[in-house]
């Protein structure tokens, strides 16, 4: 767990299934070119149980942060402004997430490491998209 610990940055050109997972999470599609391409940059820390992610749109800065402990649902806003409810939990080295927009929409993820590499998969109504985020 510790070895997520730092900042990583979305490498969008390696994201797969995007199209797919936003048309089973009803995303409208004029508002997805916006998503499509931005680079997220998110920081863990942790201290005892209570993890702390902090998560900004590369460039745009107003990051906001979010303090979770696992297996405890949680709720915040997210970079788009839409509120959520989320519980994390940990299998060995495994990050299982589980995701529901107040307004409908639920998914799953999971976040494991291949060497300097989050492979992040979330899946809604069995549309997977898969994402990459190198350390920085």
């Amino acid at each position: 767990m510790d070895n997520y610990v730092g900042r990583w940055e979305l490498m969008p050109e390696q994201t797969t299934g995007f199209d797919e997972f936003s048309d089973a999470l009803g995303t409208p599609k004029e508002g997805r070119e916006a998503f499509r391409n931005l680079v997220y940059i998110l920081e863990y820390a942790r201290e005892g149980d209570k993890w702390t992610a902090t998560a900004e749109i590369k460039g745009q800065g107003h990051p906001r942060t979010y303090v979770w402990s696992p297996g405890v649902e949680f709720e915040y806003e997210g970079l788009d402004g839409s509120k959520m409810k989320s519980t994390i939990s940990w299998d060995g080295s495994v990050c299982h997430e589980k995701h529901a927009q107040v307004n409908g929409g639920e998914w799953t993820s999971t976040r494991r490491l291949e060497g300097d590499v989050i492979v992040l998969s979330s899946i809604c109504k069995g549309k997977e998209m898969v994402q990459k985020f190198k350390r920085i």
